[in-house]
């Protein structure tokens, strides 16, 4: 691979502006089987087999290219054809020409119509565990919130078997 100023022609859409002008190249006529990892943005037209880990960088899948890897990016864009699960931190754009056979997590997603996508996508990021808030004392609470408190504990004396009031009961 070498690195080179790799010059769009055809910058028709504003989605695919999230990849920059200057990457490393995967040429069409390269062919390459295992890991691969670095500090790099890459255009791939050539062919990949194997698990690519670009976690802080962008990756464009040029016409051409085809990739059959597990793919970890900042931002993708599929011209060519991808199969593998991708899990990008930013966008996963496919264009009208590309192809995608995996599941996507990103943030943010764009397919073209025209493109084709076999998959199920998980968008946003990961929903955490929150465990109930403790109850404090002191300055950490409102008027506001103490007649809330108080209001609900009211509410529910007033149910006759002391369980909590039911939405027809409002």
């Amino acid at each position: 691979m070498t690195k080179q100023k790799h010059e769009e022609t055809e910058n028709t859409n504003a989605s695919e502006e999230v990849i920059p002008r200057n990457m490393a190249r995967f040429g069409p006529s390269l062919f390459l089987k295992g890991q691969l990892s670095g500090e790099e943005d890459l255009v791939i037209e050539g062919r990949f087999q194997g698990k690519i880990d670009l976690a802080n960088n962008n990756i464009l899948v040029s016409e051409g290219g085809n990739v059959e890897a597990e793919i970890r990016v900042n931002n993708i864009s599929i011209k060519g054809s991808v199969t593998g699960n991708i899990t990008a931190s930013g966008k996963v754009f496919i264009s009208e020409e590309g192809q995608l056979k995996g599941d996507i997590s990103a943030p943010t997603i764009s397919i073209m119509d025209g493109a084709r996508f076999l998959g199920s996508v998980k968008m946003g990021k990961e929903i955490e565990r929150v465990s109930p808030p403790k109850k404090e004392t002191g300055n950490l609470f409102t008027k506001e919130h103490a007649a809330e408190e108080e209001k609900e504990t009211e509410i529910r004396e007033d149910t006759e078997d002391g369980s909590p009031p039911k939405f027809s009961d409002f």
